[in-house]
């Protein structure tokens, strides 16, 4: 799948709600130090932002910096861990269509065979639609894409929730879009959420691997003995390998040298 960040060219700097030279170089700044994936989810997640909310800053500290350099966002210090959207970042991004009474004409058009057209040129547009669909082809005044379970993923590993791609298309649908009711084809608002749910499944958590028993009998007692106690994670028994829970591992430890121990190993 072909980076968002490929699709955001070197001219980039003339979107910027700033002009002269000063903003065009913190931003070319911006993009050369940073990963510009993660510099246009920011922006993407920006662009559903509140006037006046604050918002917690996490690992975007440096592109922050740069933002409020330009005047898109306001820190009360520069040490801050909160940021505040400014006037100027609401109407320059305009994602919502309650958000600027001169919201410029959509250019979104999603297919319920999950292709999408942006017919656009404008590179940022483009640049955020790549987020969360792979770009097939493009042309001088239209794009086309495909919503797909990887780039749905990759979209929601980089902090873009199903809501906010789905918000995104609807308010820059097409005019033609609009006409329809909802705007957004139900197959897409299910899948987009289901690929979601995929990921709020999956849960992590630490563990502790026992490897390398010399015989059966010896991966027996300590198997038998992490089951009892309620800590094993995971287990296979022909390559006697054993993972139990950190909360577990002191007393599976304790266990297996006192085992040794008393059988001389």
């Amino acid at each position: 799948m072909p980076s968002p960040a490929r699709a955001f060219s070197s001219s980039s700097s003339t979107l910027l709600p700033r002009s002269g030279t000063s903003c065009s170089n913190i931003w070319t700044s911006a993009t050369l130090s940073l990963n510009l994936t993660t510099c246009l989810a920011f922006i993407f997640q920006l662009s559903f932002s509140t006037l006046g909310k604050a918002y917690p800053i996490g690992s975007h500290a440096t592109f922050v910096q740069h933002l409020r350099q330009i005047g898109l966002v306001y820190q009360r210090k520069h040490t801050s861990p909160w940021f505040y959207p400014t006037r100027h970042a609401i109407d320059f991004l305009s994602a919502g269509s309650n958000k600027s009474a001169e919201r410029k004409e959509g250019f979104v058009v999603v297919e319920t065979n999950f292709r999408i057209y942006a017919y656009t040129s404008n590179e940022l547009d483009i640049a955020l639609v790549a987020l969360f669909a792979e770009t097939l082809h493009r042309f001088e005044s239209f794009v086309v894409g495909h919503i797909t379970r990887e780039s749905v993923q990759m979209a929601l590993q980089n902090g873009i929730s199903a809501k906010q791609m789905l918000d995104f298309m609807e308010s820059h649908a097409h005019p033609q879009m609009l006409k329809s009711k909802p705007v957004i084809p139900p197959t897409i608002t299910d899948q987009l959420y289901l690929w979601e749910m995929e990921r709020s499944r999956l849960s992590t958590e630490e563990g502790v691997l026992y490897s390398q028993f010399l015989s059966d009998a010896d991966f027996k007692v300590v198997h038998e003995y992490a089951q009892n106690i309620g800590c094993v994670q995971w287990s296979n028994v022909q390559k006697r390998l054993l993972v139990v829970n950190k909360k577990g591992h002191g007393d599976v430890k304790k266990y297996w040298k006192a085992y040794k121990k008393e059988h001389g190993e």
